[in-house]
């Protein structure tokens, strides 16, 4: 029975038994169970922390001291997560936990590169069509409040020079979406703006006058 687990976790608490056995986690039927009741009992039993708490306090230290790798390992990181993160572990011990929107998580991963917390985004993080979309959550971020553009067409006359617009992107570390997404700043703007896709928008005259018009 799952609630047996709990016995044997104790044991290992203890110094009595070093791991659990290769077999343990097998029956996938009851594998997630006997996770969340060892995850459980360490928080609410041997930390004795809410929930919330274990969220906001649980670290790699308490992780290693309450043997909880011996289970991590079954636990998929989400792709957000750096190497030295274990909330997602309380997480997945408590399923009903509030949650973070993909915007938010976007805008965690994407302040952290900004101000040096990660070297980069993770790995894959702007394939796929999720990926798309969280190129245009950070490129959004990006124009909005770091660039201050009021409104988005007015980009043109930002990126219509390609050395320019290489500049802002690697300034705001968003080159990698030229890199790995697009084919270049143009194409860029113009896939996540059909509209702006117009030649004429983009042609030097054009953005002078769109400029005095605006002065």
């Amino acid at each position: 029975m799952p609630t047996s687990i709990i016995e044997r976790y104790k044991r290992i608490l203890g110094g009595d038994q070093k791991r659990f056995s290769p077999y343990e986690f097998e029956n996938i039927q009851f594998r997630k169970k006997k996770i969340q009741l060892v995850l459980r009992y360490a928080i609410e039993t041997v930390k004795q922390w809410t929930p919330e708490q274990a969220r906001e306090q649980l670290s790699m230290k308490d992780v290693k001291e309450l043997k909880l790798h011996l289970v991590s390992e079954f636990i998929e990181p989400p792709i957000e997560a750096k190497a030295d993160d274990v909330y997602y572990l309380v997480e997945y011990a408590y399923p009903y936990l509030p949650r973070p929107t993909e915007a938010q998580k976007v805008l965690w991963v994407y302040q952290e590169v900004l101000a040096g917390k990660r070297k980069h985004f993770p790995l894959h993080y702007f394939q796929s069509v999720k990926g798309e979309e969280r190129a245009k959550i950070c490129f959004e971020h990006m124009w909005k409040e770091l660039l201050q553009v009021k409104d988005y067409k007015d980009l043109p006359r930002l990126f219509y020079k390609t050395e320019d617009a290489y500049s802002i992107l690697r300034k705001f570390k968003l080159k990698i979406l030229v890199d790995s997404l697009y084919f270049s700043p143009f194409d860029l703007v113009t896939e996540m703006y059909p509209e702006l896709a117009d030649p004429l928008l983009w042609e030097e005259e054009t953005v002078k006058e769109i400029l005095l018009q605006k002065k």
